[in-house]
């Protein structure tokens, strides 16, 4: 594990709070509060980022906005010649062609550290021809943004490994940490084999894992609060200790009760997410929530470079195919068939990319 860099951390949220006002800009004491030290402490480095132009001074309101060397910066970054540079207009091809978001995603590694995936490009639907995301995009509970990086937990990231070894299988699952089951590969080999012969990846969502961890933490808080309710009467008098005791609700549970239920329905929830969440075949006739759908691009080696992943969501009314009667994607159900049309469209889309960049397409 690397070790961390306060200062370096600093200039990161510097960059992240100007770049979520990129017309007004910020004080030098707004800059401040918001990252938690002093004025005397951050002036020096907004000095120095003014004078090589990455942040400009506006000489009446004296605020601090995105300067023009950081325009420099980007211009290179996105002409690296990599597979992510290929596949960024693919991904904004895939969100029109879809109506569905499609973000993709890259390999990126630090020293010491297990390899993540970062957001290169977030393609829009009914966004203008060549535009990009930079405002992000949701996925589930979580906000992505361009430069994100996830760790792809299981079932998440299981593309990444349906072609590697078992080692690389085995470091995958160890994301699981202690939720990971001891047959956690056996249970997701089938799921893989699916991945390699159809070359693509549906992820699906999995409501009851979601309610288990609702209910594991319900029982937490009011464990919690039990606790301190006993503990307040214990510091007030023993007699307020026995008569709280006596008039506590009859649906508190004592401490070994609800972690004997925490254990009970994280082996129900891990048996359920990994034997439900990453499908080895998909019935054309049947009914899906799929949280993603998503193909790998080869690089020369053979190794995975970067997925396409079409992003599916969730909202009220649903169609008969998933999609919300107005022609905006999906309300998150899709039909077997559907998943299968876009997994095919997805995995076209990622085939060609590796066919741009002179990558080595696996089969299964």
């Amino acid at each position: 594990m690397s070790r961390p860099s306060p200062q370096t951390e600093r200039l990161l949220d510097l960059f992240d709070l100007l770049a979520s006002r990129p017309t007004d800009g910020f004080t030098l004491a707004e800059i401040a509060r918001a990252a938690g030290v002093s004025k005397a402490t951050v002036h020096p480095m907004i000095v120095a980022l003014a004078r090589r132009g990455w942040l400009l001074r506006h000489p009446e309101l004296r605020t601090y906005r995105l300067g023009p060397a950081l325009i420099a910066a980007g211009r290179a970054a996105a002409q690296g010649g990599t597979a992510i540079d290929a596949a960024r207009p693919f991904a904004r091809d895939l969100a029109a062609a879809t109506g569905i978001p499609c973000v993709a995603l890259v390999a990126g590694g630090i020293p010491g550290e297990d390899d993540d995936l970062l957001v290169g490009e977030i393609g829009l639907p009914y966004a203008p021809a060549g535009d990009t995301a930079p405002g992000g995009v949701r996925h589930g509970a979580y906000w992505l943004r361009l430069g994100d990086r996830i760790q792809p937990r299981p079932p998440l990231g299981a593309v990444c490994v349906a072609w590697a070894d078992d080692a690389a299988a085995e470091a995958w699952l160890a994301r699981l940490g202690p939720d990971r089951p001891a047959d956690a590969l056996a249970r997701l080999a089938p799921g893989l084999a699916g991945i390699r012969s159809r070359g693509w990846a549906v992820e699906i969502e999995d409501h009851l894992y979601e309610r288990l961890s609702s209910l594991v933490a319900d029982l937490d808080g009011e464990e919690r609060a039990g606790a301190a309710a006993r503990t307040g009467a214990a510091a007030a008098s023993p007699a307020a200790t026995t008569s709280a005791t006596a008039t506590a609700p009859a649906t508190t549970h004592t401490p070994s009760h609800t972690a004997a239920l925490r254990r009970l329905m994280a082996d129900v929830g891990r048996a359920f997410n990994l034997a439900d969440t990453l499908p080895a075949t998909v019935d054309p006739d049947a009914q899906y929530r799929p949280t993603s759908i998503n193909a790998p691009v080869f690089d020369a080696g053979g190794s995975v470079a970067v997925v396409l992943c079409l992003i599916i969501g969730r909202s009220g009314r649903e169609g008969r195919d998933g999609r919300d009667g107005r022609g905006n994607g999906t309300t998150g159900r899709l039909s077997g068939a559907r998943v299968i049309e876009l997994g095919e469209q997805v995995r076209a889309a990622a085939d060609a990319v590796t066919a741009a960049t002179h990558g080595r397409r696996r089969d299964g």
